[in-house]
């Protein structure tokens, strides 16, 4: 930020003699965070009211060199578009839970420019280079984020706000092949994740589900901060086509 001045421009404003102006205490202060912006965070709590949208589902011929699946939103009863090197596996109606988002402490929307960042859990691999790319929370970069038709980051807008993250998208579908007996709303997995029998299943209901952590990040004087992490389940439905995804928190 133009306006802000630097440690030794601010001292120059202090040397013996100076009879410092209005305007130049305002920039020492201005160049300082004060301890009440650094108290911040947020709340988030899944909404009351359940959503849904349709969805066409495509999983790719041959994962080398493509994206190894596809979640397109649609329309009920329009046709499914055709892509080169993928097939249409299923087309269905996915119910879904929004997230109350509520930012705490002396945020301004407009000083602040509050951010909601996510980070997705990402399984430790060994790479075909030989590296072992550790476990933990990752933020996507936009690129990425952007060809799974998710978003790593969301403009907050108000103070207390729903959020619509669309979380069919933190999941794939599975190769259920042709056995048309197979319960279709059960056969997905979270994207990005390596098949372990009995992975990232929850301990009570056994559903599927995907960790995340949300964080609120802020600017002070051209700086990001970012808040401590809210932890997050995303729990795929598995008790019917109409079981919502849902969230828990914690």
């Amino acid at each position: 930020m133009e306006n802000i001045k630097t440690r030794e421009e601010l001292k120059k404003y202090f040397e013996t003699g100076d009879r410092p102006t209005e305007n130049q205490f305002s920039q020492l202060i201005d160049g300082y965070v004060h301890l009440n912006e650094l108290n911040f965070g947020l709340t988030v709590t899944p909404t009351v009211n359940t959503y849904s949208d349709y969805y066409d589902f495509y999983l790719a011929e041959h994962v080398g060199g493509y994206e190894g699946h596809k979640i397109i939103r649609t329309e009920y009863r329009v046709k499914p578009q055709i892509f080169e090197n993928y097939q249409h596996i299923l087309s269905r109606q996915v119910y879904y839970k929004k997230l109350n988002i509520k930012l705490i402490g002396d945020i301004d929307i407009e000083k602040h420019q509050p951010k909601i960042i996510i980070k997705r859990y990402r399984q430790r691999k060994k790479l075909r280079s030989g590296y072992v790319r550790p476990s933990g929370f990752i933020q996507e970069k936009p690129s990425d984020a952007i060809q799974w038709n998710r978003n790593s980051e969301y403009i907050v807008t108000n103070k207390h706000m729903e959020l619509d993250i669309e979380p069919i998208h933190y999941f794939k579908p599975n190769d259920r092949g042709y056995d048309s007996s197979y319960e279709i709303y059960k056969s997905f997995s979270p994207s990005g994740t390596i098949k372990r029998l009995g992975s990232f299943k929850h301990s009570v209901h056994q559903k599927t589900f995907l960790p995340i952590t949300m964080q609120v990040q802020i600017v002070i004087n051209g700086i990001p901060y970012l808040s401590y992490p809210v932890a997050l389940k995303i729990i795929l439905g598995s008790a019917g086509e109409t079981d919502a995804i849902n969230f828990i928190v914690g």
